[in-house]
């Protein structure tokens, strides 16, 4: 469904390390953002595909920062380094940058994650490793979601209080 918000694949990467983007990933963004994207680091243990959209919103929060201060700064260096504009081919692949590929432990298997814009890129068995869960465990993290219960962010390593 096109402007879908959310979405999730397992794929695998190519011998040459090209990524092919699902085609319904890709018909779940609008189609003015499905040919170019940007990589850049994630805000975790993944790597970050943004659609133009999304990723000059993020540019427009980061320059509306004071870069005179050394965390704003520090923050802007490490979220910008590596940072590479990706288009896809006439096979929908994409390459991803080397260093951020090793920097993530980025292998052969992989969960790619849609989110309003944004596709992140993970290692399939750590993703595996974070977030599965119990039904009986997203059970309760959506009971204390809802009653405002949440634990002040301690968590146990699954990830539930």
């Amino acid at each position: 469904m096109p402007g879908q918000d959310y979405g999730y694949w397992e794929v695998s990467i190519e011998k040459s390390g090209r990524l092919k983007l699902p085609t319904a990933l890709l018909r779940a963004l609008p189609e003015d953002e499905r040919r170019v994207f940007y990589v850049t680091h994630g805000f975790g243990e993944y790597i970050t595909l943004w659609s133009v959209k999304a990723y000059q919103e993020q540019m427009d929060f980061l320059n509306s920062l004071d870069r005179n201060l050394t965390r704003v700064k520090r923050y802007r260096n490490a979220f910008l380094r590596n940072t590479a504009c990706v288009e896809c081919d006439a096979q929908d692949r994409i390459v991803v940058p080397k260093p951020m590929m090793d920097q993530y432990k980025i292998s052969k298997e992989i969960v790619l994650l849609l989110d309003n814009g944004q596709i992140e890129i993970w290692n399939a068995s750590r993703y595996h490793e974070k977030f599965d869960m119990e039904p009986e465990d997203l059970e309760k993290l959506n009971e204390e979601i809802h009653l405002g219960q949440l634990n002040d962010g301690k968590e146990d390593g699954n990830g539930v209080s």
